[in-house]
């Protein structure tokens, strides 16, 4: 056997076990992913947002009895989790309900941080990583979305004065003194402790209230500094 040939087959065989390496990390990731949503975790997302992951068919049992008590329809129910391999087919079409679906569910596990309302650039960031970065437009996101709100899988898309388009992804409800926050919001973009008490004649535990209750949710952000203070805004609005 020449030194050519062998070199070629040592090559090979290093290939291979770049490939199965690569294969067995990807799989244990998208089971790492799937674990993440335990029983409790299932429930909480079934009462606060009506939504449900039958991603195990451990879990299936459990979803239907939550489908049951909190009224979730089907469309709510997600069965399998997208990856990016998923959006992308031969040819590099795309498939527009998977990159859809695929921007929901990384949205949801982003809960906490977005408060589940997000503009239409934002989401475009968060699907466009991996082998769909560069093979996707903020178009083609846009068109995925406007696929589950035809199907009432999202609740609304908006478009602002500004020409932003804000994604609402699952029912915001605001208890009164939010709703409050909120109008208040957007109108001046960024809120102090100072502009709240004094537009809404509160005080300022009161205040403090809602706007932690807003931090908590996602929908408000806080920053301080030396110059500014503390503040609370708002980037869905």
């Amino acid at each position: 056997m020449g030194i050519r040939k062998i070199e070629d087959e040592i090559d090979l065989k290093e290939a291979m076990k770049k490939k199965a390496a690569e294969l067995k990390m990807k799989d244990m990731q998208s089971k790492a992913s799937v674990e993440k949503f335990t029983k409790d975790k299932l429930r909480e997302l079934a009462k606060k947002h009506g939504v449900l992951l039958a991603l195990t068919p451990e879990l299936r049992q459990e979803v239907k009895e939550l489908q049951r008590k909190y009224n979730i329809p089907t469309s709510k129910i997600i069965t399998e989790q997208i990856t990016e391999h998923d959006v992308l087919r031969k040819f590099s079409k795309i498939d527009h309900q998977k990159l859809g679906m695929l921007a929901y569910q990384r949205v949801l596990m982003s809960k906490e941080e977005t408060g589940g309302i997000i503009p239409l650039s934002e989401v475009f960031e968060l699907v466009n990583t991996g082998i769909l970065n560069g093979n996707i437009e903020v178009k083609d996101v846009e068109k995925s979305l406007r696929l589950l709100k035809k199907t009432k899988v999202i609740e609304d898309i908006n478009q602002l004065d500004s020409g932003a388009i804000i994604v609402k992804f699952f029912p915001i409800e605001y208890t009164s003194d939010e709703a409050k926050v909120v109008d208040l919001a957007k109108k001046k973009g960024v809120l102090t402790l100072e502009d709240v008490c004094a537009s809404l004649e509160w005080s300022q535990d009161r205040t403090l209230r809602a706007l932690e209750s807003l931090e908590k949710s996602g929908i408000a952000k806080f920053r301080e500094n030396i110059l500014t203070g503390k503040q609370w805004y708002f980037p869905s609005l």
